[in-house]
Parts: C-alpha cells; sequence; structure tokens
C-alpha cells in the first residue's frame, strides 16, 4: 500500500517532468538553390505567426561549396502591412559555409485582411535579380494565415 506522502511526491514528479508547451514555430514556406556568378547559395524561407493579425518573415541563406557570393541585397517588401519589428532590407556577403539569417515581422493594417510580402535577392551593384517569391496571407478568419 502506498503512503498519501508518496503518492504525492510521485504527482510532484510526474508533473515537472513535463515539458512546457511549446510557442509557435517556423513553418517552412520555399527552398531554392541559388547561382551567383560561381558561388551557389541555399535560400529556405519560413514564416511563424506572432499576433492574430502579425507574421514574422524569415529567410535563411547558406552558401554551398568554397565561394563567397557577390554583394547580396534581400529585400522584405510588404503591401498590406506595417512593419513591426526588424528591417525589410538587408545588404552584404554570405561567406563560404556561413548561414545568414533576416527577419522582419510585419502587421495587416486594421481596415484590410489580406496582405503580400515579396521577397527579392538581387545583386547590390547592378541589381540583377537572382531570386524571388511571393507570400499571400489572409486574416479574415481573425487569425493570420499563408494563403495556398
Amino acid at each position: 500500500m502506498l503512503r498519501p506522502a508518496v503518492v504525492l511526491f510521485a504527482l510532484v514528479l510526474d508533473g515537472g517532468c513535463n515539458k512546457a508547451p511549446q510557442g509557435p514555430v517556423l513553418e517552412p514556406v520555399t527552398s531554392d538553390s541559388v547561382q551567383d556568378e560561381g558561388a551557389t547559395f541555399q535560400v529556405d524561407v519560413s514564416w511563424q505567426r506572432v499576433a492574430q493579425r502579425e507574421a514574422k518573415i524569415v529567410v535563411k541563406m547558406t552558401t554551398v561549396g568554397i565561394e563567397q557570393t557577390d554583394s547580396l541585397v534581400v529585400d522584405v517588401k510588404s503591401n498590406g502591412f506595417v512593419i513591426t519589428d526588424g528591417v525589410p532590407d538587408w545588404t552584404g556577403f554570405i561567406r563560404p559555409r556561413e548561414k545568414y539569417t533576416h527577419d522582419v515581422s510585419y502587421k495587416l493594417l486594421d481596415d484590410v485582411d489580406s496582405g503580400r510580402i515579396e521577397i527579392t535577392i538581387r545583386h547590390s551593384v547592378d541589381s540583377t535579380m537572382l531570386w524571388d517569391a511571393e507570400l499571400l496571407f489572409d486574416a479574415s478568419s481573425g487569425t493570420i494565415e499563408l494563403a495556398k
């Protein structure tokens, strides 16, 4: 027969071992390999719901091989959104075997239920377009979702 103190101790231990619920996770949107005059880099775009009408866009870039990219501009433009955290653009090089993550959060404007995010990667010197993607979001159900 188990004593009440032993049962209570076991219940406390069981409750302490449970993991806390995790917050919002990044949801992958697209992944591509991009050529840049001798260098190749991987682009992975994800998004995360930050609040009911707010989304965080995450652009991860990783070089493949031993060549550095030219100077790049990553631009995350929006229509129907306002920036709540971060900056819409980044300029720089991606060195061999290094990763770079650029993220920016947007909130839908009060008077709209949908918006568009356009992500472009181009050369900083001559603006040659290397890669682009468009993400459409909808919050007509009350919570922001990526439109499929």
